[in-house]
């Protein structure tokens, strides 16, 4: 299947995914230059193994059973960083994590109480307690991130973590909100959903919302948020994508159907456009149309730890994985 350096194999569930060489493969003749240039298959075979336990998955890197591992908890990377044998590497940029409010139906139907949700709201603590050690976040409310060079915007960002319970009580009165219940569905299943939802709800009830967290497990969480009836705000994270006309964070067919007939219109030519200066142009107007609707509510930036075993050369850690030009040393 496709034309890489490899070809899948087989796959046996809650076993592996197999892939070996491709030995129809064609490479380009030029020098690598990350994902593009000469791709070169140096392992006869590469197998993906599900092991759903973090603990399990650094063990089996520790004693060499795996060479690499992702996802591995943050509060790791200092121990990780004293064995000889291993590289912890810091996946930067890897993501977002957001609160996405439902624009269709409901209480955050309204643009106000969508700003009182955002004006409620102090970062710091909220992406301390979902992430923990400083190295694996940043408070920084652009939509694309300052390692994406000119797409990495400050427009409209004041919006970004106003931490004003006053503003946020002012913002609801004005609407008219009546302690109607806000229903946010997360999921422990994934512990920086869960934990930065209760910090934010704690500071949403400060601020005069009353707020219903409903914890679910994932698969439930993404059927219920498919039905607008069922949710008020939903906990996800967006994860790094490298040309910002096909982010997620801004669909509006997405959960959420944050549909807007300017910001749909910019994300159109946005599509359409190869001048970086324009491009950027077009970014700086979605992003203030994001604080101005209050699209998503972003949380702040997290970062990724993956492990890797010394011996695994010319492996490169990022936010999408790919093993040509790797080898392993004996």
């Amino acid at each position: 299947i496709g034309t890489g350096p490899y070809r899948f194999v087989e796959h046996k569930p809650d076993r592996h995914i197999k892939l070996a060489r491709f030995k129809d493969y064609a490479a380009r003749s030029e020098a690598p230059d990350g994902w593009g240039g000469k791709r070169t298959a140096y392992a006869d075979e590469i197998l993906f193994m599900p092991v759903p336990d973090v603990s399990v998955r650094l063990a089996g890197v520790e004693t060499g059973e795996y060479h690499f591992a992702q996802n591995i908890k943050q509060d790791q990377y200092e121990r990780i960083k004293a064995i000889p044998a291993l590289d912890a590497n810091i996946i930067k940029p890897y993501g977002w994590i957001t609160a996405v409010p439902n624009h269709k139906q409901g209480v955050m139907a309204s643009k106000k109480i969508r700003q009182a949700f955002l004006a409620a709201l102090d970062m710091e603590p909220i992406m301390a307690a979902g992430v923990g050690n400083k190295d694996f976040y940043r408070l920084d409310g652009a939509l694309f991130y300052p390692e994406q060079g000119l797409m990495h915007s400050q427009s409209g960002v004041t919006g970004y973590n106003q931490k004003s319970k006053d503003r946020a009580r002012a913002l609801l009165k004005e609407a008219g909100y009546k302690g109607e219940p806000v229903r946010w569905i997360t999921t422990k299943e994934y512990d920086w959903m869960y934990t930065t939802a209760l910090v934010a709800r704690q500071q949403m009830e400060e601020a005069g919302f009353k707020v219903d967290l409903q914890v679910l497990d994932w698969a439930t969480l993404v059927q219920r948020r498919n039905k607008p009836e069922l949710f008020d705000v939903f906990s996800t994270g967006f994860t790094f994508n490298p040309d910002p006309a096909l982010a997620t964070s801004l669909q509006c067919n997405w959960p959420g159907w944050w549909c807007h007939e300017e910001k749909d219109r910019l994300m159109a030519e946005l599509a359409r456009e190869t001048d970086p200066k324009r491009r950027r142009a077009l970014i700086d107007r979605v992003q203030a149309i994001f604080y101005e609707e209050v699209g998503r509510v972003k949380l702040g930036d997290f970062f990724s730890l993956d492990v890797v075993r010394k011996e695994l050369r010319g492996f490169a850690s990022t936010p999408e994985l790919y093993f040509w030009n790797a080898w392993l040393a004996k």
